[in-house]
């Protein structure tokens, strides 16, 4: 036996050692608390027993396996590191927002050629600067400059959130791996595998945040024109030379970084909401005037009415950046706004963004001698060509679509969309509550919760589908690391899959007014 056999032997029997000592349990009479040490050989025999069920080994299969592949294993513990838990909601310094929104634009730049050092771009009011060095590192392609980077800013806002939430000193700052990305831009698990040019054209996104800088010609602030100068990139990306490596993102420059840490610190004068859904979402991605239109509806929701700020068709889409020609015809105008309403009434799950819109010849609630026009997007709507929809317009006395004001409604709160589906992140934790109940009962007789497997998995799934995954997430990472007081004032680990059962998941259901129908139908 060689020295590196030798190596890899002891390798595998500690890693078999720490796999072990993590799968005894204590008589309950007995338990104690359990200390970090024994907790991180917790996680590590999951991630074996994880890997091994997705790669079809047993887990000490794995384990060889790992003790002669140890850069592989050091990378999967590296991102299981900063896997965190995906927030369901961004949230966008306005300030941050506004600019964003002036920078990128719905269609390509134009290329103007060098001048100065420096490769310029110009999309109607604005170029966008890189330096000429850095022009390699986009592969002589255009930087993406449009729908895309708005997504782009958004996931790496969102990560960074997610990876800072917890720690004591925050920083505007976040690392994920090339697959991490790619799933946060809607990519399928199988494209992922196949890697190649999704991989290419996330890393062009990535490295224009980086490199370019932004002249915007013309700036409207409070409603005054004025010239603004030399706006910076918007990070600093740290990209490793092995491509299984971390990538790392810092919101260095101002104002970004100020922006980014008021959100963090809770102390942002305003900021938006964004779905990340609407982020994952590749048709929006091909379809950009969605995406665009999306924003608007999130930019204008009103926290006390189910209806967004009233505001003209007209300016409507000239806030999305619609081509011009577009907004001076009706009947384009007509066809793109019930193409966004049709689309919205049904995205996203569990609840679509928009439930129906209203049209006033006003903009303000004054009195009138018209009522407002009141419209679902039925299948009658979606049958309707622009020479129908303008009888309904003469109806409150406006000739032309581009001068009605709009507001879309949204769906109550507390009103539930009919179809509910599992997601696999859903099921992965149903899963793992199971099993972790069943273990337990399978450790000592007389363990045993009073409901049948299916029974569980379908309370289970009604618990998501009130609650929310989150919460129900949130709620078993705290019943396994639950503790109560006993002799001496010294605290002890609880395993309690009855009282999670019977007890605290009904509670929260309670205290959630949506849930208390499905609590009383349980107990």
């Amino acid at each position: 036996m060689n020295e590196k056999e030798i190596r890899q032997k002891e390798l595998s029997a500690m890693l078999v050692m720490f796999y072990n000592q993590a799968g005894f349990k204590q008589p309950q009479l007995f338990s104690i608390k359990e200390d970090r040490e024994f907790k991180e050989r917790k996680k590590f025999r999951e991630l074996i027993n994880k890997e091994a069920k997705k790669r079809n080994f047993k887990p000490l299969q794995m384990i060889d396996y790992f003790a002669d592949h140890r850069n592989e294993l050091l990378q999967l513990l590296k991102t299981k590191d900063i896997s965190v838990k995906k927030f369901p909601t961004i949230y966008k310094h306005s300030d941050m927002d506004n600019i964003a929104h002036e920078l990128f634009k719905t269609r390509r730049p134009q290329n103007m050629g060098l001048e100065g050092g420096l490769a310029i771009w110009k999309g109607r009011d604005i170029e966008y600067q890189i330096k000429i060095e850095d022009l390699i590192k986009l592969k002589d392609k255009d930087p993406k400059v449009y729908v895309s980077q708005l997504k782009n800013i958004s996931i790496l806002l969102a990560m960074v959130q997610e990876q800072q939430y917890n720690n004591e000193k925050k920083e505007p700052i976040c690392e994920f791996s090339r697959v991490q990305y790619a799933r946060r831009r809607g990519h399928t698990e199988e494209q992922i595998k196949r890697g190649g040019k999704i991989f290419e054209e996330d890393r062009r996104d990535l490295i224009t945040g980086a490199i370019t800088t932004y002249m915007i010609n013309k700036i409207k602030i409070n409603g005054k024109l004025y010239t603004r100068y030399g706006i910076p990139n918007f990070y600093i990306l740290d990209e490793p030379e092995n491509p299984r490596d971390n990538l790392r993102v810092t919101f260095y420059n101002e104002p970004y970084r100020t922006f980014v840490m008021d959100i963090l610190h809770g102390k942002a004068p305003r900021y938006f909401q964004e779905n990340r859904k609407a982020i994952e979402d590749r048709y929006t991605d091909e379809h950009p005037v969605l995406f665009l239109f999306y924003l608007q509806l999130r930019k204008r929701y009103q926290k006390r009415s189910l209806f967004t700020w009233r505001i003209k068709v007209k300016d409507l889409f000239e806030d999305m950046k619609i081509d011009p020609q577009i907004i001076a015809r009706p009947k384009k105008c007509f066809e793109l706004l019930k193409e966004c309403l049709i689309y919205f009434s049904t995205h996203y799950e569990p609840i679509p963004e928009i439930e129906s819109f209203r049209l006033t010849k006003e903009s303000q609630r004054i009195k009138s001698n018209t009522s407002p026009l009141d419209l679902s997007i039925s299948e009658a709507f979606k049958n309707y060509d622009y020479n129908d929809f303008k009888d309904l317009l003469l109806a409150i006395k406006v000739k032309d679509i581009k001068e009605a004001y709009i507001s879309f409604k949204r769906y109550p709160a507390k009103k539930k969309h009919k179809h509910f589906v599992l997601t696999e992140e859903d099921k992965e934790l149903i899963n793992k509550i199971m099993t972790w109940a069943k273990e337990w009962e399978e450790y000592i007789e007389g363990n045993n919760i009073p409901y049948t497997e299916k029974q569980r998995y379908k309370f289970l799934s009604d618990c998501i589908r009130y609650l929310g995954h989150d919460k129900v997430e949130d709620s078993f990472i705290e019943e396994q690391e639950r503790e109560i007081e006993g002799l001496r004032g010294k605290f002890y680990h609880v395993d309690d899959p009855i009282g999670y059962f019977t007890k605290r998941l009904p509670e929260m259901l309670r205290e959630d007014k949506a849930g208390k129908e499905l609590e009383n139908s349980y107990y």
